[in-house]
């Protein structure tokens, strides 16, 4: 129902004072609610990324760390064929992973930022906008 029918009904008692304070703190809430959205998706998406960044960092750690490692013992032993096998298994994991850990970051950010340019912030401003429109058919200023 529109303020003026409202007005008409009650008998006389303006209602659009009320409604257009009405009106512009639903707007102003819903307005503040997806802002707050916005800012959620951006904290979602910066712990991901340091969540993967940080496994690459774990990744080049260890393999530095085990490197020392077998360096050390083979530094004691002569030629130990576990040694040279562990450090091939170690070179050959990290050939491995490095490679999908890069390319995740990569993803997770070519994500992030398609799914904010194409997707959410799009929906975000239009929904505002219809209501924006919706409101003023209801509630004229």
């Amino acid at each position: 129902m529109s303020a003026e029918q409202v007005t008409a009904e009650v008998g006389g008692i303006d209602f659009t004072g009320i409604a257009k304070v009405w009106k512009e703190a639903y707007l102003a809430g819903l307005e503040a609610g997806l802002r707050w959205q916005g800012e959620n998706e951006y904290t979602a998406k910066s712990i991901m990324k340091q969540g993967i960044l940080r496994s690459q960092q774990w990744l080049a750690f260890s393999k530095d760390y085990l490197d020392k490692s077998l360096e050390q013992i083979q530094a004691h032993q002569n030629e130990n064929p576990f040694v040279a096998l562990s450090r091939q298994v170690i070179q050959a994991s990290y050939a491995v992973l490095d490679p999908v850990v890069n390319t995740a970051v990569d993803v997770c950010e070519t994500t992030f930022k398609s799914y904010e340019t194409t997707l959410s912030a799009p929906s975000r401003r239009h929904l505002l906008e219809i209501n924006k429109k919706v409101m003023e058919s209801v509630i004229p200023s």
